[in-house]
């Protein structure tokens, strides 16, 4: 089983890693925009665009390395006052929803995705960036691999079955 989800978490740490470097280009064009703006008066009508589809191709892109490196925030207390049988029990549940949660999440991306790419939709700004097409795109593509980061943790999991003792 491991030589299956062996190679789903070298993917997924290889997409999160580079969808972190998103960030400082984010940083970057953002200071861009900033001195632009401010010291030169001359805004740029791409900036914005460009950003907010970075920031979203960053963020659902490292949801699978988050996953399967165990980084969500989480609010503990009632999961550390549990016994182990109960926190297995949890772990289960929140794997199942999760993956229940998220397969829904790409289902419905995936028709809306397609529209936008049939309509060739833009975003109707005065930059009118393929913006809805990119974003679209992004939301089914990370939806779908921290679906199969959760299969691969769920799978994991279920190995561990009952070692509370």
């Amino acid at each position: 089983m491991e030589t299956f989800l062996r190679p789903v978490d070298t993917v997924t740490t290889f997409i999160g890693r580079a969808a972190g470097q998103l960030y400082f280009m984010l940083a970057c064009i953002t200071f861009y925009e900033v001195v632009m703006r401010y010291v030169f008066h001359a805004p740029t009508m791409w900036a914005f665009e460009v950003v907010m589809v970075l920031c979203a191709t960053a963020w659902m892109m490292s949801v699978g390395y988050v996953t399967q490196q165990k980084g969500h925030i989480a609010i503990t207390i009632v999961y550390v006052l549990s016994p182990a049988p109960v926190q297995w029990w949890l772990d289960t549940f929140s794997n199942v929803v999760g993956v229940l949660a998220l397969g829904t999440l790409a289902y419905a991306a995936w028709p809306m995705m397609v529209e936008a790419y049939r309509l060739h939709e833009l975003a109707g700004t005065a930059f009118n960036s393929p913006e809805p097409m990119i974003a679209k795109t992004i939301l089914f593509l990370g939806a779908a691999i921290y679906v199969v980061q959760l299969l691969v943790n769920t799978a994991r999991h279920l190995k561990t079955y009952g070692h509370w003792k």
